[in-house]
């Protein structure tokens, strides 16, 4: 019986690898929270330790703004290098891909060459995505400023997941790069085309290449309606008769690309709603 003791608590603890952007020091805790007890919550099982490592969960949970106010996060309250599931837990998930990708609050320019800061992500092909929302979002819009770094692999793209729900295994993804636009529908490990816009090479090319600040502006409503704007232009519009509510995801492929100026709000209600 000792024996087994000793070994139990020898064993390593599980932890989550966060890489922060070359150079960048991280000042904020990377452990994943140890293993509930059988039927514990997250909350009850962070009572007895002396600190608890914050819960990333695929969807943060937060509630969407009320009418008339809109959630706005510019990132310059954050810590340089912070991780911002980690530091923000109750705005911001993670859906893990095949490994962490490195995601940092850095420093950056803004468009009139300002010293800002703005969010840093970077990823490879399989990587996962920095999410906000609940299960229950519908009606609402959601606008960003995004700039791309490096987008070295003719499969390099920006993907976004709409309509994501708590598991992380149902959305719709959208992706922009140098093939253009494409809207596939996901259910699991199942993947669906929806729309693939080839002719639209020629701008997702200029999006990846230019390393300019951009527009994108997302329209998401609970009739299953979503629409896409790149810099005031709509490139995209569909509408889907199975997903109609949930949270949101931005995240690389094959990408380093900077993130600021995220704003979320209701869309006004459905006529007749």
């Amino acid at each position: 019986m000792g024996l087994l003791l000793l070994l139990a608590a020898c064993a390593p603890r599980p932890s989550v690898e966060l890489r922060p952007a070359p150079g960048v020091k991280v000042a904020v805790p990377v452990e994943a929270p140890a293993p509930a007890p059988t039927g514990a919550t997250a909350v009850e099982s962070g009572k007895k330790g002396a600190a608890r490592a914050p819960v990333i969960k695929v969807l943060p949970g937060n509630p969407l703004p009320e009418p008339g106010t809109a959630f706005k996060d510019d990132f310059s309250k954050y810590p340089t290098g912070a991780v911002l599931p980690v530091v923000a837990p109750e705005r911001y998930g993670l859906l893990r891909g095949a490994e962490w990708q490195k995601i940092a609050v850095v420093e950056a320019f803004d468009p009139s060459g300002r010293l800002d800061k703005a969010v840093r992500l970077e990823g490879g092909i399989g990587e996962g995505f920095l999410t906000t929302g609940a299960v229950d979002w519908r009606n609402y819009e959601v606008r960003l400023r995004l700039k791309v770094e490096k987008a070295p692999s003719t499969e390099s793209a920006v993907r976004f997941r709409l309509f994501l729900s708590g598991a992380g295994d149902r959305a719709l993804e959208l992706r922009l790069g140098y093939e253009g636009l494409r809207l596939d529908k996901l259910a699991g490990e199942q993947r669906f085309t929806l729309i693939d816009r080839r002719e639209l090479a020629d701008t997702g090319s200029s999006f990846l290449r230019d390393q300019n600040w951009h527009d994108l502006r997302f329209a998401l409503e609970e009739s299953g309606r979503v629409r896409f704007w790149l810099d005031g232009t709509l490139l995209l519009e569909w509408t889907d008769p199975d997903y109609r509510a949930g949270g949101f995801g931005v995240g690389p492929m094959a990408t380093t690309f900077f993130l600021d100026d995220l704003r979320i709000e209701r869309l006004p209600a459905p006529a007749g709603g």
